[in-house]
């Protein structure tokens, strides 16, 4: 496959910009021009684990293996493994050598699209999803709860005296108890939930799969550990609210309004509580 084996290997790069796709292409072309049968692409995550994105062919786990490291602008994304024999023959190893820094350039690229567009759906203090990419979540959800007849709730949590934290510790202190709280709601969901904020010092937790019973049985394991928080030597609260899908409505703009007249039904009742029943 030499010369025009290498240009439409190179060929086959372009236009990709999922890391996933970027990676299945850029395997299939390495094993074809090494004349090999299986492989994988494995990318380096932030927090060193490997993820591996593409695997084709089978192979005893025994078996021998090379690797092609991926690099772009002096950063290690990972690497393209080919189990079997590397080629000897100093013009295709060149070739293998030249695809490879083909697809590392395509797997930064890939990345950095996919970058963005987390970034455009994430409010940019918390982390957490954008009011917009909770609407689309919630849509997408409501029509796969009514499509296969299960339950769909949502909790809406509003952080107790923020206001007072601004003023007496400034602006900062407000912020990180929204970072703190955004935080501990979604490391007490599932990965299958979307933590988001709606707005203000207001955090909605929607939960496909979960009657009311089990979404309430969340808001307080939430509620309690942000209880935990400090803002100086104030202690920080929450009070929720708990709406579910079909009983307090079939679209996300009625979800939303039963969970928020729970959620201040709660505040007025002294805070620091969660409110499931109107």
């Amino acid at each position: 496959m030499a010369g025009r084996g290498l240009d439409a290997a190179l060929r086959s790069l372009i236009g990709a910009l999922d890391s996933g796709e970027v990676s299945r292409r850029a395997l299939r072309a390495m094993l074809g021009l090494a004349g090999a049968r299986a492989g994988e692409v494995a990318l380096r995550m932030p927090d060193g684990s490997e993820r591996v994105t593409a695997r084709r062919g089978r192979a005893r786990e025994d078996a021998a293996f090379w690797t092609v490291p991926l690099r772009a602008g002096g950063v290690v994304l990972g690497e393209l493994r080919v189990r079997g024999e590397r080629p000897r023959a100093a013009a295709r190893r060149r070739e293998l050598l030249a695809l490879g820094a083909a697809a590392s350039a395509a797997l930064a690229a890939a990345l950095t699209h996919e970058a963005v567009l987390r970034r455009a759906d994430l409010d940019p203090l918390t982390g957490l999803a954008n009011r917009g990419r909770l609407f689309e979540a919630l849509a997408h959800e409501l029509t796969r709860a009514e499509r296969y007849g299960r339950a769909l709730s949502l909790v809406m949590f509003d952080v107790d005296g923020l206001k007072r934290v601004n003023d007496r510790f400034g602006h900062p202190a407000g912020d990180q108890v929204l970072v703190d709280a955004g935080r501990l709601v979604t490391e007490r969901s599932r990965a299958s939930d979307t933590a988001a904020r709606y707005g203000g010092d207001e955090l909605v937790l929607v939960l496909p799969e979960t009657p009311r019973a089990g979404a309430l049985a969340v808001a307080e394991k939430i509620r309690a550990s942000i209880e935990a928080l400090r803002a100086g030597p104030a202690q920080v609260t929450v009070s929720a609210g708990v709406a579910t899908a079909p009983e307090d409505g079939r679209v996300a703009a009625q979800l939303l309004a039963a969970a928020d007249a729970r959620l201040y039904a709660a505040k007025a009742s002294g805070g620091n509580r969660v409110a499931a029943e109107s």
